[in-house]
């Protein structure tokens, strides 16, 4: 490289350090579509924060194999206390050596409670305010990748309008650009009783490997260690395991 180019803050993309073995994913779904069971089996220790009661009855079925540490977010507290509670407590999980996943469940209701912390109400907020608030939440999910965590954003779904008109299709709740933040996006879905039962992981899109959008994660191979292993295909199995 030149001179010049390297006084204007320039370097080779080859000495650049190289990125962590660790999947950053945003999983939507409905309710009781196992979302929940996704996002612990991935590889542990998990620290797991809770807006919702979607653990109970799940977590059981992963704690006899791998440690689970779960903070329970209060919605009924001051909002600016506990968004400051639960991001001393997010900072600490992504900066410290207890752990090797991070569960943010969920992330819909995350994004609630800064809004609530920063204006008081969720309605009747104007646009030109939102800003500050987008930054934060922005900043709130780059600061993953400075870490070498696994992070699992776990997102409600509302039904999707057009022109003020029901699709009949429906979209991830919560923050709008997390899907151009985060490396994967993926949605949870069920077959019917008739056809199987079986949970199902479709990849919605991959910065890391493009080729795996559109592939279905079925049954068995509906597992965090499986869809980590074709994002990063070079990658060591044991990266994902506990």
């Amino acid at each position: 490289m030149s001179t010049q180019s390297k006084k204007m803050g320039f370097v080779p993309a080859k000495d650049r350090p190289a990125g962590f073995p660790r999947i950053i994913i945003s999983v939507s779904g409905l309710e009781k579509q196992g979302k929940t069971h996704f996002g612990f089996s991935a590889p542990g220790p998990i620290a797991y924060f809770s807006t919702d009661i979607g653990d109970e009855g799940v977590v059981e079925k992963f704690m006899a194999d791998k440690k689970i540490e779960i903070m329970e977010i209060d919605r009924e507290a001051q909002a600016d206390k506990e968004w400051k509670r639960f991001l001393d407590a997010s900072n600490y999980a992504l900066s410290g050596n207890d752990f090797r996943t991070i569960i943010y469940d969920t992330a819909t209701e995350l994004w609630e409670l800064l809004r609530l912390a920063r204006f008081g109400k969720l309605t009747q907020v104007m646009p030109y305010q939102y800003g500050p608030v987008n930054k934060e939440y922005r900043d709130f999910i780059k600061s993953f990748y400075r870490h070498d965590k696994n992070v699992v954003l776990l997102h409600k779904m509302k039904a999707e309008y057009i022109a003020d008109k029901r699709t009949g299709n429906y979209e991830r709740a919560g923050f709008s650009d997390t899907g151009f933040l985060v490396q994967v996006n993926a949605q949870m879905w069920r077959y019917g009783v008739e056809d199987g039962g079986d949970f199902v992981c479709s990849v919605r899109d991959c910065r890391q490997n493009p080729d795996i959008a559109g592939m279905d994660f079925e049954g068995m191979m509906c597992n965090f260690p499986m869809v980590a292993q074709m994002v990063l295909p070079d990658s060591d199995s044991e990266a994902w395991e506990d």
